[in-house]
């Protein structure tokens, strides 16, 4: 039911391509006071419009779930290590996607980076 709310809220959000949950909530392991982890991608847009666009989501998510926004954990995913979207892409649990195209390349992109990653670590002097 809640993991509905989370899909009707960023299905009506602009520029957000897709949303994805992780943490003990994308793996049914949560208690009544875990928090809500939601990995986000927007469309590129000017830092501060993105910014703004994000802790509106933050609050739209906390008001709809109600929950208090310290409770909902945003990422922004152009701004994550390539760890977190690794965890996104492997353990994440696609919530809605607005441009399935981009989480598709997403996806693809990481898995290159880990991949080079991997490689540079075994191969590297």
């Amino acid at each position: 039911m809640d993991r509905q709310v989370i899909r009707n809220v960023v299905t009506n959000t602009p520029n957000a391509l897709f949303a994805v949950l992780v943490g003990s909530r994308s793996q049914d392991q949560a208690t009544a006071d875990s928090d809500w982890d939601i990995a986000i991608l927007w469309r590129q847009e000017e830092a501060v419009e993105r910014i703004k666009r994000h802790e509106t989501l933050r609050r739209r998510l906390a008001a709809s779930l109600g929950v208090p926004e310290k409770q909902i954990d945003l990422i922004d995913l152009a701004n994550a290590r390539l760890a977190m979207k690794a965890l996104v892409v492997e353990d994440g649990v696609l919530l809605h996607a607005n441009d399935e195209l981009a989480w598709a390349k997403f996806m693809i992109r990481i898995w290159r980076e880990l991949e080079d990653f991997y490689w540079e670590r075994r191969h590297a002097a």
